[in-house]
């Protein structure tokens, strides 16, 4: 018995870690199919699938699992190839992959069931072999010569790098070899932020460690990196200390990211640091992790119990009453009291329990995107999948059940909605179909909406289907709204032919039936010609966060009260000019402060008096005071996606509803704070 326990406990192990795995996976293989389709290689996609496969492998090893670590051990070899250059990227390669991942999902969702048939993975891998087999052949003599690189460096590089170096040269990219020296306290956030600054203007292609300053202080590097833009562009877009960009293949000389600054003040921060960090660090045994993965069965029975203490508190409300009545006023005074605070306390238990079960939305999109990929490659049509509003949340249970009806709808969405390219064209819209998935906050319930842009429903065909088959007497009894309600009827479906994705007239029976079972409701909208949309809206109380709401010139913010550290007031003589910021002196430190007109350069600042209101707001070890000119106290808001518009506004996390329509900007505390310590604002 115990043996048993300790498998299925290993079982439930590895389904956890390995969900997770196969999810990303799916998430990079579409993009690795757009950029198969766009003929842009991308390699850090291609890399993050091959660490995932190379992962599961690991994983499946571990636990025993030996056809989904010898699947993932040839999906691994042919992403290496890949990755190489040996093989190409076209639509075999990622039909493969697709297959390959759709096979691995049915061996890792067979590990968690005992009753579960063996998988025939002998195809699959043969079809791996064979694609692995065709590698490209090399042609002559290599480019890199003209760079001018040194036996050192080339001699340096691993295969891989080697292989992107080759492809930017190829693609007649200009190769920089970047210099820079960083301190040796704090290189790695330094390089970090390096990185990701060139991966914005084209590909870091290798970085190596590399000879020069001193180094007890400084550690320097050499970046090569490939990108379309030039060497005074690069060099602007730098614009750092101690870093010197340099072209290959190039006589121009090589040209200093930015002016040497004196920093006598951090290089002694740098050698206090350095003589303390890496003592500290060496000693912590703490995990990096600040999660903790739960079995949903234990929340469920962890919200029977609330349940349970609520009907107990009835009861305790009730003998107070009735001891008022019978006349032991004292000690019912008393117990009303205690009941009242027992019911507070219990509210925040049940709003705790449901916060932790709500996962985003955005996971069952991120799955819906590999089926829309996968179908739309077998029909033979062309279809973008655009999400919206992902970070809404939803109980994990409730995803869990709708995950389903949402396949069958978008199943219908393409065999039924999105026409092919060619009938697109003659319709006069662009060949590639569109399916929108959104969801949104609508009172007290979530709205989750799948609209596409085909042909609509033939709502004269669905009366004819339904009338050959008896369920309406007559075509002219029934009015267009009606017509649609009836593609949700057992067994009706308006194909012609059965095939592997519909015809069998049990979709969209299974997504009424499912959602109904959640006390949901399913509605359908259609406008010949232009398209479709699959209306779900649920019953659910959204996870909720507590924030503070601010005035500040004329508009109203939220500020998660998770950032907000304390309020104060401040009078305007305490206010003090460093550097051209305005800070102030708060339990002896200086607090800088920020103002919110400004920083947005909405308008300028309104004056506020000899006395304002100074929100300190934190991230990490990082503080900030945000000017605001009204604190309008706490809230509960649910945070919306404003778009990948708004991605790279800086400052802003979201939107929130406050209830009497009007719409809200969160501010990102963090996203704040580092674009105000590096601007100045």
């Amino acid at each position: 018995m115990a043996a048993d326990t300790s498998i299925d406990k290993a079982a439930k192990d590895f389904l956890a870690e390995a969900e997770e795995i196969i999810d990303q996976l799916s998430l990079d293989l579409v993009s690795l199919s757009d950029c198969a389709d766009s003929g842009d290689f991308n390699p850090d996609v291609v890399n993050s699938i091959f660490r995932g496969a190379h992962s599961l492998k690991g994983l499946a090893g571990m636990f025993g699992f030996t056809d989904i670590a010898d699947l993932s051990h040839n999906m691994e070899n042919l992403l290496d190839s890949l990755r190489l250059g040996k093989i190409p990227l076209n639509q075999n390669t990622i039909s493969v992959l697709f297959d390959s991942m759709e096979i691995l999902g049915s061996l890792v969702r067979g590990a968690g069931s005992a009753d579960s048939g063996k998988t025939d993975i002998s195809q699959t891998i043969s079809r791996i072999n064979a694609c692995v087999a065709l590698v490209q052949k090399d042609e002559g003599a290599s480019p890199l010569a003209k760079l001018g690189l040194s036996e050192r460096v080339l001699s340096s590089l691993t295969e891989y790098e080697e292989h992107r170096l080759l492809e930017n040269v190829k693609k007649n990219k200009n190769i920089f070899s970047i210099q820079a020296s960083f301190s040796l306290s704090t290189f790695d956030q330094d390089l970090g932020e390096l990185t990701e600054i060139l991966k914005g203007a084209g590909e870091v292609i290798s970085t190596l460690p590399s000879a020069g300053g001193g180094l007890d202080s400084s550690i320097n590097f050499e970046i090569l990196f490939g990108s379309e833009k030039g060497t005074a562009e690069i060099s602007l877009l730098i614009d750092r200390d101690n870093i010197t960009v340099n072209q290959l293949g190039s006589k121009q000389p090589a040209v200093t990211a930015a002016k040497a600054k004196a920093k006598v003040v951090e290089e002694a921060e740098a050698e206090k640091e350095s003589s303390v960090l890496p003592q500290e660090a060496s000693l912590t045994a703490k995990s990096m992790s600040r999660t903790v993965r739960v079995d949903i069965s234990k929340l469920d029975e962890l919200m029977n119990i609330v349940g349970e203490l609520v009907l107990s508190h009835s009861t305790i409300s009730q003998i107070a009453d009735r001891m008022r009545l019978e006349g032991y006023s004292a000690p019912a005074i008393n117990l009303t009291k205690a009941a009242k605070g027992l019911e507070r306390k219990l509210t925040e238990l049940q709003k705790g329990v449901m916060e932790i079960r709500m996962i985003p939305v955005g996971q069952l999109f991120e799955k819906m995107a590999r089926i829309v990929r996968k179908i739309s490659r077998e029909q033979g049509k062309k279809v973008e999948l655009r999400l919206f509003g992902a970070d809404t949340e939803l109980d994990k249970l409730i995803i869990e059940d709708i995950s389903d009806p949402m396949m069958h709808i978008i199943r219908n969405a393409i065999d039924h909605g999105i026409e092919t390219p060619s009938e697109r064209i003659r319709a006069g819209k662009d060949e590639k179909g569109i399916i929108k998935l959104s969801s949104y906050q609508k009172g007290n319930h979530v709205v989750i909406e799948v609209e596409d842009d085909g042909g609509g429903i033939d709502v004269d065909k669905v009366r004819r289907k339904a009338f050959d088959k008896g369920l309406i007497p007559s075509m002219e009894s029934v009015h267009d709204r009606e017509a649609l309600d009836l593609i949700f009827l057992p067994g009706f479906s308006t194909s012609d032919e059965v095939s592997e994705i519909s015809g069998r007239g049990v979709g969209m029976d299974v997504v009424r039936t499912n959602i109904a079972a959640l006390s949901g409701m399913v509605d359908v909208e259609s406008v010949p010609g232009k398209g479709s949309s699959i209306i779900i809206t649920l019953p659910i109380t959204l996870a909720i966060i507590k924030a503070l709401i601010i005035s500040s010139v004329g508009r109203i913010y939220a500020l998660p009260i998770t950032s907000v550290l304390e309020t104060i007031m401040v009078e305007r003589k305490d206010v003090r000019t460093v550097e051209k910021k305005e800070v102030i002196q708060l339990r002896e430190t200086t607090l800088p402060l920020l103002r919110l007109g400004r920083f947005f350069e909405t308008q300028s600042q309104i004056d506020q008096g000899e006395n304002f209101y100074v929100v300190v707001v934190g991230a990490a070890e990082k503080r900030l005071g945000i000017v605001v000119d009204d604190l309008m106290g706490q809230q509960d808001i649910v945070i919306k996606s404003i778009g990948e518009t708004f991605k790279n506004f800086k400052g802003i996390s979201g939107a929130a509803d406050l209830g009497d329509q009007r719409t809200i900007l969160v501010l990102d505390v963090g996203g704040i704070i580092n674009e105000a310590v590096r601007s100045g604002a």
